[in-house]
């Protein structure tokens, strides 16, 4: 149980610092995402900009409460609140037909589609398998990284950056099987 909770929280951490810092590297890519969110959020009808800044700031939020272990559970409820959220925008938009392009990582032009909604669903999974476990050591059902060794660590962090990659990258990969010519 302790490998889970290892990559769990490590998995969401990642993700959700990878996010922060793709559209925080600089003015141009801080301005495409809240583009990308003026063409979001109307349909939810919520202002882009406000929304766009309280987005980055929650996102990096989320890594700093994951790795200090009285405010775990705290980063992973905040994880679950920002997927939801996400995941109702896309289908939102996929339901009215609109074309978005997703910036949840940096630049991409591929809008969002069914790879997000997939890549939504490992990242639910796993912020829901992590709070539950974080919720039984506040409980105080057992400890937090019991049983992981500095060898475990190791292969669980390398297992979560190599998975935090590869959903990263989701969209632009299912886009190589659905774009037109």
């Amino acid at each position: 149980m302790a490998y889970l909770f290892a990559f769990c929280r490590l998995l969401t951490g990642i993700v959700f610092l990878m996010s922060a810092v793709s559209k925080l590297r600089g003015r141009t890519a801080y301005e495409e995402f809240t583009a990308a969110m003026r063409a979001l959020v109307p349909l939810l009808g919520l202002p882009a900009r406000p929304v766009a800044a309280l987005v980055v700031t929650a996102e990096a939020a989320v890594a700093p409460l994951l790795a200090w272990p009285p405010t775990v559970l705290a980063g992973f409820c905040l994880a679950l609140g920002l997927l939801v959220a996400f995941t109702v925008a896309i289908v939102v938009a996929l339901r009215r037909g609109r074309r978005v392009p997703c910036r949840c990582f940096g630049a991409s032009a591929v809008p969002v589609g069914p790879g997000h909604l997939a890549r939504n669903a490992v990242l639910l999974a796993a912020a829901t398998a992590g709070a539950v476990q974080a919720g039984a050591v506040q409980a105080g059902a057992g400890t937090v990284l019991a049983g992981l060794g500095p060898a475990g660590f190791v292969a669980v962090a390398l297992a979560a950056g190599a998975a935090a990659v590869l959903l990263s990258a989701i969209g632009e990969i299912a886009g190589l099987f659905t774009s037109s010519p």
